[in-house]
């Protein structure tokens, strides 16, 4: 569920480069931090917004944030077959005259869950326009990284937004 704010009469359609800065996190997981900073920036490259990463160069506005939460859970079973050579068979089960292992099969199942909070301000006023959060469940890292990224960035206007009172 996105939790998007937006500041009224603030016109996006004039954003037209966006400095990524920081995303902290906790010390526990530096690297997605970093993971979450580039998927920023390759989703802001493919919408069209001119990215600027340097400092000495100007923006319209600079977007920022946290990494929220970061946990993965693995799940691990592992299954015996075994070969009855007498009867040229494979079974999970050894049976009353004896087997002989032929491998053991690891099966694994990962769960990866992300949660990320972002806020975009304008270099001008040094006013927040837009802020947003999202929390997304993959089985894989980047899928689950760039998952939450996409869905952040889906509420980001493109226009002026009016004043609804």
């Amino acid at each position: 569920m996105n939790n998007a704010v937006v500041k009224p009469d603030y016109d996006f359609s004039k954003v037209k480069s966006i400095m990524v800065g920081r995303f902290s996190s906790g010390k526990r997981y530096r690297s997605v931090s970093d993971a979450v900073q580039n998927a920023f920036i390759q989703n802001l490259l493919a919408n069209g917004y001119d990215v600027v990463l340097d400092a000495k160069v100007k923006a319209d506005c600079i977007i920022e944030g946290s990494v929220t939460s970061f946990y993965k859970v693995r799940e691990e079973r592992i299954d015996n077959v075994y070969y009855y050579g007498h009867c040229g068979r494979y079974s999970r089960r050894r049976n009353r005259w004896g087997s002989m292992p032929l491998y053991d099969a690891m099966a694994y199942n990962n769960t990866v869950n992300i949660g990320v909070s972002a806020r975009m301000t304008d270099v001008e006023t040094g006013r927040a326009v837009w802020s947003d959060s999202f929390n997304n469940e993959s089985w894989d890292e980047d899928f689950a990284i760039s998952g939450a990224v996409k869905s952040v960035l889906k509420s980001l206007p493109k226009e002026k937004v009016s004043d609804k009172k």
